[in-house]
């Protein structure tokens, strides 16, 4: 075996500052693979956050004048401007992927949303006690708006409950056991209620399902 220089290219100690680098950037370009490979490189994703739901939900949201509702009901005791976004992350969180309020706290720094990055977990906790205290008139501004949107009719309401149970273990804010219509009073119990206005009924549309816990 023998050995021939065919290029003296320097000592490579002289060049670790970054010319070693530059070289091998520039002998990249020749080979299709490492080319390849070292453009793909620029497009690596880091970070991703989830903005899907969000955006199709807000407009949701929006439609139905929730963020001004919630607004000037907690303006009489709050002007904090977070607490109507706590109650829309922990909303959407319910739809997507239901957590527990310190669970919502990590689980908002997942989805793209800027208002979300000023939401701490005392603004959960405050919202909720100011939900509590203004339930009554949230609910009346937002069947108003629901029925002003969807043209509905309320003369007449149908109203109608049945029972279901959980195999397992179920929720355990939802269920409990109790008298069960389907003869499994050994499951945990939830009730169910339907309301149907006079519009909904003729096109046999319900407006709704309502859920109890048993007691």
């Amino acid at each position: 075996m023998r050995q021939k220089v065919l290029l003296n290219m320097g000592r490579i100690e002289d060049r670790q500052d970054g010319d070693l680098d530059r070289l091998i950037t520039s002998l990249a370009k020749f080979s299709k693979k490492k080319w390849v490979q070292a453009e793909a490189g620029k497009f690596l994703v880091h970070n991703a956050k989830e903005w899907g739901l969000e955006l199709i939900f807000w407009h949701l949201w929006d439609h139905l004048h929730l963020d001004g509702i919630l607004k000037d009901s907690f303006s009489r005791a709050y002007t904090c401007k977070q607490l109507s976004e706590a109650v829309y992350a922990m909303v959407l969180n319910r739809i997507s992927d239901p957590l527990s309020k310190r669970g919502v706290n990590r689980w908002i720094e997942e989805v793209y949303r800027p208002a979300f990055s000023e939401l701490e977990l005392h603004h959960f906790y405050r919202a909720l006690d100011l939900l509590a205290e203004h339930k009554e008139r949230i609910e009346k501004e937002l069947f108003k708006r629901t029925q002003s949107l969807f043209n509905m009719q309320v003369d007449m309401v149908f109203w109608d409950t049945t029972s279901t149970y959980f195999e397992g273990k179920g929720p355990d804010e939802l269920g409990c056991y109790g008298y069960s219509k389907d003869h499994r009073s050994d499951r945990i119990q939830v009730l169910i209620g339907v309301v149907m206005t006079g519009s909904c009924a003729a096109k046999h549309k319900p407006a709704g399902p309502v859920f109890w816990r048993l007691r």
